[in-house]
């Protein structure tokens, strides 16, 4: 910083030979080095408040510690930068007051000094008058305001932001570290705390706890007058009567043919009932074509008058008594049942 700096030194008893000097309208780095004496020796300013008074063609001013006067380490001596705005253009009267006493209430004042002011050659109305320098003085003040902007930006992103890129830490308790966390949630450390039964409550319905619970046989469950009973239909179970499956669920199903027929899978199991009015066949089909498991047993009824009898296809073996394989007569029964891929048992009335 550049100031213009001028030395004074003022008695409060006697004028003192004053080298005289210029400042000039509107500066702000004129700097006054004054020295006080009180009758020739250096005063004693401490504890004691300084004003100076300013007179001039813009009237009267004044300047204290609060306005530019700083007192110096030096006895008797301050310093005060000169405000534009105490004084105007052409001479320029100035006295020193020293305020001391518990109170302030003693009052001495130095002897008169004077300076001039002259004024600029570029002033507050040239300027407003000129259309150049309007724009300049403007982009100076917007260019200044954004520079201030920019470092106010940088001291919070410092201050307030911290920095970048720290990875927050639940741990950390210091609060001036970046990686604390603020607001953060309390963590419950009881059941009750969240809404929840203490840990013993469960045990109390232990094996040996106050309120033992005892678990129900998951098959009671389903049990005939069980919470959730299930009938045998339910699971495709044979009903009983009396202890013993219905005769609907045990007996065979029947299958009355009129022709000769070969068996088919739908026919497991059942009665055939061959109801012929001339002579006809029964045909084991191979297991190739259709697929009878082992244990396949069928009931057999030549029902009709006419005769029937009993063929094995290419490729099967049929077994019977005697090789037996027509029916006795009308109403005679046999069983047939498979005993191995592609072989038959034929028992009953063949002959």
């Amino acid at each position: 910083m550049q100031t213009k700096d001028y030395s004074v030194v003022l008695d409060m008893m006697r004028t003192l030979p004053f080298r005289p000097f210029e400042v000039v309208e509107g500066d702000t780095g004129n700097v006054l080095h004054v020295t006080l004496l009180n009758n020739g020796d250096a005063m004693d300013l401490s504890g004691c408040k300084i004003c100076v008074i300013l007179a001039s063609s813009s009237g009267f001013a004044m300047q204290d510690e609060t306005s530019g006067i700083t007192k110096s380490a030096e006895p008797g001596a301050f310093d005060i930068s000169l405000l534009p705005t105490a004084y105007g253009a052409g001479n320029v009267s100035a006295d020193v007051q020293v305020y001391s006493g518990e109170t302030d209430a003693t009052l001495i004042t130095s002897t008169r000094f004077d300076f001039r002011c002259r004024k600029s050659l570029v002033s507050g109305e040239i300027i407003r008058a000129n259309t150049a320098y309007p724009p300049l003085i403007e982009a100076a003040r917007v260019a200044n305001e954004a520079a201030s902007a920019a470092l106010a930006a940088a001291e919070r992103i410092g201050n307030d932001i911290g920095e970048l890129n720290v990875q927050a830490d639940w741990s950390e308790t210091d609060i001036l570290s970046d990686a604390f966390i603020r607001n953060k949630p309390a963590i419950p450390s009881t059941p009750g705390a969240v809404g929840a039964a203490a840990a013993a409550h469960a045990s109390q319905h232990g094996p040996e706890g106050s309120d033992p619970v005892t678990p129900i046989a998951h098959a009671s469950r389903h049990a005939s007058g069980g919470a959730d009973a299930l009938s045998p239909a339910n699971i495709g179970a044979a009903a009983l009567s009396n202890g013993k499956v219905t005769a609907e669920q045990a007996s065979a199903a029947i299958a009355a043919y009129t022709a000769s027929h070969t068996l088919e899978l739908a026919d497991a199991g059942k009665l055939i009932l061959m109801n012929l009015t001339a002579a006809g066949t029964l045909t084991i089909p191979a297991n190739a074509s259709v697929a009878f498991p082992v244990g396949t047993e069928l009931e057999l009824c030549q029902y009709g008058a006419g005769a029937l009898t009993v063929a094995a296809a290419s490729g099967v073996t049929l077994v019977s008594l005697d090789s037996a394989v027509l029916f006795a007569g009308q109403y005679a029964c046999a069983a047939l049942k498979q005993i191995a891929a592609d072989v038959w048992l034929l028992t009953g009335g063949v002959a």
